[in-house]
C-alpha cells in the first residue's frame, strides 16, 4: 500500500528553483521525505541523474543507511517496470553517488584536484592519536625556539600565565585557540578580529561590548516588567505597601539602565546602581505571600547587578578599558604562539604525507575559495562543480559549521547568475546539541527567520528562498507531546536562545495509537500522564542521591513487568499490542559518569537485566591496564608502580603477601635501591640473607629460595620480551603477549570474560593502526596510549552495548539522539547544568573571541577583565540554551510513556521557588530573559510547568514527591514479596514439606540417643569388596563438538604455564563455572539468535558495562546464514543486503553495527565465496545445518557453518572471526585450534549423508580468506 503524506511532507519533496529549508520537528519523518525527493529527482520527467546529487549526512551509518533507502525504492520501482531504462542507470550510477558525510565528500575533492593546493597525492589520513603526538612534538619544539630566543613578551605571557612548573597551561590555551580558529573558513581572519577587539579604541565597534550591551538592556527589559508587577502589587489592598518606595527607586535605576545610549553610559549607571532597604515597617494586612514574592524578585535582581559588578563592571570605565588594552600584548603573543603552532603543524604534516579531518575541510576551501583583500573569488573547480551538480541536499543542518556552510555554497548554484538556487536544506535547530563539535545552530536561525513561508509563497506566487515547517509527529502518543510543548513553549524564549517555540514550532499528533481496554497500556485514562518525581534527598550525599533515584527507578519498572498486571506497548511492526519487555525502556542521563555504574549495579541487584551504553574509561579496564603496565615495564623495568601491578598480576604470579616479603628481604639484598626490580636481582644473587628478627628455620630458608625462583623465572621473561620488542613490531608483540601466554584465554574465563576478550582485540587493532603511523618503537607507542588517554580519545565502539538482549539500557541523552523507546525514564532531573566553560581561565567563543584576565606583572596582579566577563556571560548563555535543546531531545526519544526523576536537597526552598516561577508563568506564559539566566537545572525549566494548574496546560503532569527512606522501604518490601515468592513456590512443590519431614524423622531416630548409640558403635560391618570403577562412567551420555575440541586443546596445550597456584585454582574455578554452564546449552541453538549478557556488576570497572563487541562472531554468522547469493555482485549489493536484513527484523541495528561490510564482500569475492554462490544457486548449499551422530559410544552434536556439495562431494567451510596474527603463523594457529571440531563434521557429514568429504574449510574474516585444512 502507498504510504499517505502530509501535505506538507508533499511539499518538502516536490517545491524546486530555490534554496529551501526544511524545519522538520522530531519524528516527522525527515528521513523518509529526503529519500523520497532524491528518487523524485532521479525517477521524474526532466529529472537528474543521482551522481549529480550531493546528499549530505552527519554520520557514516547514516549515509550508508541513506544509501541502502534510496536504493531499495529503485529496485522496488524496478520490480514494477522492469524495463525502464532510467531507473536500471540509477541503480548502476548510485554507486558513484554523492551520498555522504562532509568529511567524505572534502576527500573526494581533495583526491581529484589534489594539484590545486600542490598536495601529495599520497596522502593518508591520520588517527586522532597520532595527530595528538604529534601536535606534542610540534608543541615542545616550538616553546623551545621560543625559550632559545628569550622574546620579552613570550617570556611575560609564560609568567604571567604558566604555573610555574610546567608549560601545561600555556599549551592548553595554544591549543584551545588553534582548534577554535581552525573551526572558521579562514582563521587569520579570525585571530585579525580577536586582537582588534583588545586594541581598538571605539566601544561602541567592540563587537564583545555590542553583544554585552544588548545582553544586559534584555534583561533589564525583563527586570522593568517584573518591577511593574510588583508595583502593582503593592498597590493592593493586601499588598506590601512599605516596599513600594524602595520597589520604585529600584525600578527608576532599572529605567535609567534601559535608557543609557551607548555601553559607557550603560556601564556608569551599571555602577552607580545602588539599593535602599526594604521597610521593616509592620503591614498587618499585607499578604504573606505577596511579601514573600515581592522581596524574592527583588533578591533576584540585586543578585543579577551584584553578578555583573563582580564579573564585569569591578571597575569605572575608563580603568576597565585601559587593562583590556594593556593586555592587548599578551592576546596578541597567544595569538602569535597558535598561528606559529598552526603553520609548523601544518609543514609537519605535509612532511609526513598525513592530513587531519579538520585539514581536508580547510583544503577542500582552498580548492574551491581564495579570498583576498576581504573578497572572495571562486576558483575554477568550484564553477566546474557548481555547474555539475544539480542540488545540494543537507541533513541534519542545525550541526552545520561556517566552514561547511562556505564549501557546499561554493558548489552550489547559489551563486551563479540566471540559474534557480539549489541548496536544500533539512534539520531541527531545537535539536541542536553539538556546540562542544563546534555545531553552528545561528545558520539555520538566521535562515528561519530570514526566509519566508511556502503556504505564503503559494499565495502571492513569488520565488524566493522558503521554509517549509514539518511539524506532524508520528513517534508519540499525544501526551508525551502536549507535555512537551508546554515545558517548551515556555521555557524557549526567542531573545535568549534564538529560537521561539510558537504555533510553527511545536509538535502536532500525526499518529492515533489505536484504543485497547483490555490490555493495560499507556492509553489508558490513568496512564497517560507524564511523571516527574522529585526524591527528598536532603539527608543524602550525592551518591546516595543517585541509588535513591536508580532504587525508584527499579520499583516502577518492576511494576511495568508486573505479572499480575503487566504493561502492554503497541508494535508497529505487529500493528498490535504486545507485552512490555525490558528492551523497551531506556533510561537516558546527561552524562554517564558517576551515574551508569549505580544504576546497572542497582538494576542488576533487583533481578532486572540492564546494559550501559558507554565507552568511556577503556584504559581503566582491568584487563588493559595489566598489558599497558607490562609494556612499560617491558620499555622501562626501572618504573615501580607498573612493576608492581605486572607482579601482582597474571603475568607475574605473585601474591600481595610476596610481593611484601620481596620488599622486606630484597630492601636488605639490594640496600638503598628500593626499585622492585633492583631488589630481585640482588634477591637472586644473594639468597643467603637472613632476617633478624625471625629465626633461621628451614622454613624461612625455603621460602626465600622459592621466591628467588619466582623472581628469575619472571625475570628471564621480561628480558625475554625486552629482546623480542626491539626485533618487532608493537602488534607482534602484544600478540605474543596476548595469546602465547594463556592470557587471552584466562581474561575469558573471568566475569564478562567474551567482553574483556574483545576490549583486547581492540587494543590489538590500535597497534596495528599504530604500524601504519609516522612513529614507531615501543616507546612512541607508549606515548600515543597515554594521549589517547589524556584526550579521552574512544577506541571502543561508541553506540555501546547493543540491543540484541531484553534489558533496560542506560544511555546518555546524545547517545539517545535518533533513537526511540517506548517507555523513557530521565535521571538526573535536578543535576546541575555544566558551566565550567564560562569559568574557566580562559574563555573563547567563536563569535566574540579570546577572554582572559589582565596580570600585571609589575604590580604582582590579576583582575578579570571587561572582555573576558563578557565572553563568559555569551558561553554560559550558549550553555543554557543547549540544555534547553538537549532536554528537548530526551523528552522527544519516548513513544508512549515519559517518566522524570530527580533527587533534591532543600526541597521546601526548591518547591517554593518553582511554584514563584509557576505563578508567574501564568501570568507572563513564557520565560523571560531573566528567568532563563537563572536556569540551573532541568528541574528549573520543567517543575515550574509542571505545578501549574492542569486548565494552565494542555498536557497532563502527575507530580510525586517522595522521601528516599520511603524508597528505601518500598524497596524491602519488595525484595520480602519477591523471598515469599520464591517461598510459595517451594511450597507449591512440596519442597518445604519434604524439608519438614526430613527434620523430624532425624530428630526421632535412634542414633542420637546416647545409650543406644553405644550399642550401635560396637556393632560390626562387613568389609566390601573394593570398588572399581568403570572408565567410561563419567563419560557424556551426548557432548557437543566444542566440548570435543576443548578437550582436544586441554590436551596439547599447558594452559597453567607461568601461572601462579593462586590464579590456578581461579581459573580452573572459572573453567568449572563455564562447563557447567555449558553442559545445560545445546549447540543446536540458531546462531543468530539474539542473547543477553548483561553488565557484571560491582566488581568490574566504570566501563565493564560495555558489552556489544563480544557478539562480533554471532552477528557475522548471522549476515553469512541470511545473505542473498542471488543479489551479491558488488560491494554496494551486499552492503543493501545486510541492511535489508535490518528491515526485515533479521538482525538487529546493533549487529549489523558490528559488521564490516568490507569483509562479507571480500568472502563474497574470494574464490570459495564464488563457489558457494555456484552451490546456492544450483541449490547445493546448506546453511546452519545442525546434526548429531554416534561416535565411540557417545552422541555427538553440533551446527555446522556451511557445506556446498561439487561432483556429488562435500566441501565443508566454517566462518572464524577470531583475532589471530598475519600470515602463515595465523593460518597455523586456526588450523591448531579449529581441525579437530572440522574432523567431527566430516565424520558427521559423511555418516550422514554418505557422501565423501573432499575439502575442510576455515574462512578467517581477520585474514581474509580461506585455510584448507585438508580432506
Amino acid at each position: 500500500m502507498a504510504k499517505s503524506w502530509t501535505s506538507q511532507q508533499l511539499d518538502a519533496m516536490n517545491t524546486k528553483d530555490r534554496d529551501i529549508l526544511v524545519s522538520a520537528a522530531a519524528g516527522s519523518g525527515k528521513t523518509a521525505v529526503l529519500v523520497e525527493r532524491i528518487v523524485n529527482k532521479i525517477t521524474k520527467e526532466n529529472g537528474t541523474d543521482i551522481d549529480r546529487l550531493v546528499v549530505v549526512t552527519f554520520t557514516k551509518a547514516a549515509a550508508a543507511e541513506m544509501k541502502a533507502r534510496v536504493r531499495n525504492r529503485l529496485d522496488d520501482m524496478l520490480d514494477e517496470d522492469e524495463k525502464n531504462s532510467n531507473l536500471i542507470k540509477q541503480i548502476a550510477l548510485i554507486n558513484n553517488a554523492q551520498i555522504t558525510t562532509i568529511d567524505s565528500f572534502c576527500l573526494w575533492i581533495l583526491k581529484n584536484h589534489f594539484s590545486e593546493i600542490n598536495l601529495d597525492p599520497g596522502f593518508r589520513v591520520a588517527d586522532k592519536g597520532e595527530i595528538t603526538l604529534l601536535e606534542n612534538d610540534v608543541m615542545q619544539d616550538m616553546l623551545e625556539d621560543y625559550y632559545k630566543e628569550s622574546d620579552e613578551q613570550f617570556l611575560a605571557l609564560i609568567d604571567a600565565y604558566g604555573t610555574g612548573r610546567s608549560d601545561a597551561n600555556i599549551e592548553e590555551i595554544i591549543k584551545k585557540i588553534y582548534v577554535l580558529a581552525r573551526s572558521n573558513p579562514w582563521p587569520d581572519e579570525w585571530y585579525e578580529q580577536v586582537i582588534d577587539t583588545y586594541t581598538g579604541m571605539d566601544n561602541s565597534n567592540n563587537k564583545v561590548l555590542v553583544n554585552l550591551y544588548e545582553s544586559i538592556q534584555c534583561s533589564a527589559r525583563d527586570y522593568k516588567r517584573k518591577y511593574e508587577y510588583m508595583i502593582e502589587l503593592c498597590g493592593r489592598v493586601d499588598g506590601p505597601i512599605s516596599y513600594l518606595d524602595a520597589i520604585n527607586s529600584d525600578y527608576m535605576n532599572i529605567c535609567r539602565i534601559i535608557d543609557a545610549a551607548d555601553f559607557d553610559e550603560l556601564s556608569e549607571r551599571v555602577i552607580k546602581t545602588e539599593f535602599t532597604r526594604l521597610s521593616t515597617k509592620r503591614m498587618p494586612d499585607a499578604r504573606d505571600d505577596l511579601k514573600e514574592y515581592v522581596k524574592v524578585q527583588r533578591d533576584k535582581y540585586k543578585k543579577y547587578i551584584a553578578g555583573l559588578l563582580k564579573t564585569v563592571f569591578t571597575a569605572d570605565i575608563d580603568s576597565l578599558m585601559e587593562d583590556v588594552h594593556s593586555n592587548a600584548p599578551a592576546i596578541s603573543m597567544m595569538v602569535k604562539l597558535s598561528k606559529d603552532f598552526a603553520d609548523r603543524m601544518e609543514e609537519e604534516k605535509r612532511d609526513r604525507g598525513i592530513v587531519e579531518f579538520s585539514d581536508i575541510e580547510h583544503y577542500a576551501l582552498d580548492i574551491l575559495v581564495t579570498k583576498q583583500d576581504g573578497s572572495k573569488e571562486y576558483t575554477n573547480v568550484a564553477d566546474e562543480l557548481a555547474e555539475y551538480f544539480d542540488e545540494i541536499l543537507i541533513d541534519e543542518y542545525q550541526d552545520s559549521n561556517q566552514l561547511q556552510e562556505e564549501i557546499l555554497t561554493a558548489v552550489s548554484k547559489h551563486r551563479l547568475s540566471d540559474v534557480p538556487d539549489n541548496m536544500y536544506m533539512v534539520g531541527d535547530v531545537k535539536q541542536s546539541i553539538y556546540k562542544f563539535r563546534l555545531a553552528c545552530p545561528e545558520l539555520f536561525m538566521n535562515k528561519y527567520y530570514s526566509y519566508s513561508g511556502y503556504d505564503e509563497q503559494k499565495e502571492t506566487g513569488v520565488i524566493s528562498d522558503c521554509k517549509i515547517e514539518l511539524q506532524k509527529n508520528f513517534r508519540s502518543r499525544k501526551n508525551v507531546l502536549d507535555t512537551t510543548n508546554d515545558v517548551f513553549y515556555r521555557v524557549m524564549n526567542r531573545n535568549y536562545c534564538g529560537i521561539e517555540y510558537d504555533s510553527n514550532q511545536q509538535l502536532n499528533c500525526g499518529f492515533e495509537y489505536p484504543e485497547c481496554t483490555d490490555k493495560r497500556n499507556f492509553g489508558w485514562e490513568d496512564e497517560k500522564s507524564t511523571e516527574t518525581v522529585l526524591i527528598d534527598t536532603s539527608e543524602d550525599d550525592e551518591n546516595s542521591s543517585i541509588e535513591a533515584e536508580a532504587m525508584y527507578m527499579a520499583e516502577r519498572i518492576k511494576k511495568f513487568m508486573s505479572k499480575d498486571e503487566p504493561y502492554y506497548v503497541f508494535d508497529t511492526d505487529l500493528s498490535d499490542y504486545r507485552r512490555i519487555q525490558y528492551k523497551d525502556i531506556v533510561i537516558l542521563t546527561r552524562t554517564l559518569s558517576g551515574w551508569a555504574d549505580t544504576i546497572v549495579n542497582i538494576l542488576l541487584d533487583r533481578d532486572i537485566p540492564a546494559m550501559a551504553d558507554t565507552a568511556q574509561q577503556y584504559f581503566k579496564l582491568r584487563e588493559i591496564k595489566v598489558l599497558i603496565s607490562l609494556l612499560t615495564c617491558i620499555d622501562n623495568p626501572l618504573q615501580d608502580i607498573p612493576m608492581a601491578a605486572v607482579l601482582l598480576s597474571y603475568f607475574g604470579g605473585f601474591t600481595e603477601d610476596e610481593l611484601a616479603d620481596l620488599r622486606v628481604y630484597g630492601k636488605k639484598s639490594a640496600g638503598a635501591d628500593r626499585l622492585f626490580v633492583k631488589q630481585m636481582q640482588s634477591l637472586i644473587k644473594d639468597t643467603t640473607i637472613k632476617d633478624t628478627t625471625i629465626k633461621d628455620t628451614d622454613e624461612n630458608a625455603e621460602k626465600l629460595s622459592a621466591l628467588s625462583d619466582k623472581c628469575e623465572a619472571f625475570l628471564d621473561k621480561l628480558k625475554v620480551w625486552r629482546e623480542k620488542s626491539r626485533l618487532m613490531t608493537i602488534y607482534d608483540l602484544l600478540w605474543d603477549i596476548v595469546y602465547n601466554t594463556g592470557y587471552y584465554d584466562y581474561v575469558g574465563t573471568m566475569p564478562a570474560g567474551k567482553k574483556r576478550q574483545s576490549n583486547i582485540d581492540v587494543l590489538l587493532d590500535k597497534a596495528s593502526s599504530f604500524e601504519g603511523t609516522s612513529y614507531s618503537g615501543l616507546f612512541n607507542f607508549l606515548r600515543y596510549i597515554e594521549r589517547l588517554q589524556k584526550y579521552d580519545i574512544e577506541l571502543t565502539d561508541s553506540s555501546g552495548t547493543g540491543g540484541n538482549g531484553d534489558s533496560v539500557r542506560i544511555m546518555s541523552i546524545h547517545k539517545s539522539k535518533g533513537l526511540e523507546f517506548p517507555v523513557v525514564i530521565m535521571a538526573g532531573l535536578n543535576k546541575q547544568i555544566n558551566k565550567t566553560d564560562a569559568r574557566n581561565k580562559l574563555v573563547i567563543d567563536r563569535e566574540l573571541g579570546i577572554g582572559t584576565d589582565y596580570v600585571n606583572l609589575t604590580r604582582q596582579t590579576k583582575t578579570p577583565t571587561l572582555i573576558k566577563g563578557a565572553i563568559a556571560r555569551k558561553i554560559l548563555r550558549d550553555s543554557i540554551s543547549e540544555e534547553e535543546r538537549v532536554l528537548y531531545v530526551a523528552m522527544t526519544r519516548a513513544r508512549e510513556k515519559l517518566i522524570m526523576v530527580g533527587g533534591v536537597a532543600s526541597i521546601d526552598k526548591k518547591m517554593s521557588a518553582w511554584q514563584m516561577i509557576s505563578d508567574e508563568l501564568c501570568v507572563n506564559g513564557v520565560y523571560s530573559y531573566a528567568d532563563c539566566e537563572n536556569i540551573d537545572r532541568y528541574s528549573d525549566m520543567i517543575m515550574p510547568v509542571a505545578l501549574m494548574k492542569q486548565e494552565d496546560n494542555k498536557g497532563t503532569f502527575e507530580f510525586s514527591l517522595i522521601s528516599s527512606a520511603d524508597i528505601i522501604k518500598e524497596d524491602e518490601a519488595i525484595s520480602k514479596e519477591a523471598q515469599s515468592e520464591n517461598v510459595s513456590a517451594d511450597e507449591d512443590t512440596g519442597i518445604n514439606e519434604s524439608k519438614e519431614n526430613i527434620k523430624e524423622s532425624l530428630n526421632d531416630t535412634d542414633v542420637y540417643n546416647d545409650d543406644k548409640a553405644q550399642v550401635y558403635d560396637r556393632q560390626k560391618t562387613e568389609e566390601l569388596p573394593p570398588y572399581i570403577k568403570d572408565p567410561d562412567a563419567d563419560r557424556k551420555v551426548k557432548v557437543t563438538v566444542t566440548e570435543l575440541k576443548q578437550m582436544q586443546a586441554e590436551a596439547d596445550y599447558d594452559g597453567d604455564a607461568f601461572m601462579h597456584d593462586d590464579i590456578k585454582a581461579a581459573y580452573d574455578e572459572a573453567e568449572r563455572d563455564e562447563d557447567k554452564s555449558r553442559a545445560a546449552d545445546t549447540e543446536n541453538v540458531e546462531e543468530g539468535a539474539d542473547s543477553f549478557i548483561p553488565t557484571i556488576p560491582k566488581f568490574i570497572s566504570g566501563s565493564e558495562e560495555t558489552l556489544r563487541a563480544n557478539e562480533r562472531g554471532t552477528a557475522y554468522h548471522r549476515v553469512m546464514e541470511c545473505l542473498d547469493y542471488n543479489n551479491v555482485e558488488s560491494f554496494e549489493d551486499v552492503q543493501a543486503d545486510i541492511h535489508r536484513m535490518l528491515e526485515t527484523e533479521r538482525m538487529s541495528e546493533v549487529q549489523i553495527n558490528n559488521i564490516n561490510v568490507k569483509d562479507i564482500y571480500t568472502f563474497v569475492s574470494s574464490p570459495i565465496g564464488k563457489r558457494v554462490r555456484a552451490a546456492a544457486i544450483s541449490g547445493n548449499m546448506r546453511r546452519e545445518q545442525p546434526f548429531v551422530f554416534e561416535y565411540d559410544r557417545q552422541l555427538v552434536q553440533g551446527v555446522i557453518d556451511l557445506f556446498i556439495i561439487e561432483d556429488g562431494k562435500i566441501v565443508i567451510v566454517d566462518y572464524k572471526t577470531d583475532r589471530v596474527r598475519k600470515g602463515e603463523a595465523g593460518e597455523k594457529e586456526l588450523i591448531k585450534r579449529y581441525s579437530v571440531q572440522l574432523d567431527y563434521y566430516a565424520k558427521a557429514l559423511s555418516q550422514l549423508t554418505g557422501l565423501e568429504v573432499k575439502e575442510k574449510l576455515i574462512y578467517s574474516f581477520t585474514l581474509g580468506r580461506e585455510i584448507n585444512v585438508g580432506s
